[in-house]
């Protein structure tokens, strides 16, 4: 069986000591086929149809999305923002050269969507649970 090795670091600086964080999460999970190494898909315009980069399966799976910041040309910089759906529902919103990392159930299709009138070159990657 595969295994990917995610780890998560968040710091703060220039907050009051209140609301400083710094913490480090790290895990080891098992992963099988199908997975997806990192592959690049096109979120379409808001009035489009959303792109779907993960398929339902038989187990969940580990996602990994990012917002590259560029237009579907991969030179064109746009500020749209990348709706990420879950089915048919919004669940997540990235700004350029942002990225999420979660677990996604297997009877949910993921796909992306751009929030405007720019289409959206996407990273991402998925991991189906071992």
């Amino acid at each position: 069986m595969a295994t990917i090795a995610p780890k998560f670091t968040l710091t703060t600086s220039g907050l009051t000591t209140a609301t400083t964080i710094s913490m480090s999460v790290e895990d080891t999970l098992n992963v099988a086929q199908p997975i997806v190494g990192s592959a690049h898909a096109t979120a379409p315009i808001s009035s489009g149809t959303a792109e779907e980069i993960v398929p339902t399966g038989s187990a969940n799976q580990y996602v990994f999305i990012r917002h590259t910041g560029k237009q579907a040309d991969g030179t064109t910089a746009t500020t749209n923002q990348l709706s990420v759906l879950f089915g048919t529902t919004e669940g997540l919103r990235i700004s350029a050269e942002e990225f999420a990392f979660f677990p996604s159930k297997s009877d949910v299709v993921v796909k992306v969507l751009s929030s405007s009138s720019q289409t959206i070159q996407v990273e991402y990657a998925y991991y189906t649970a071992g």
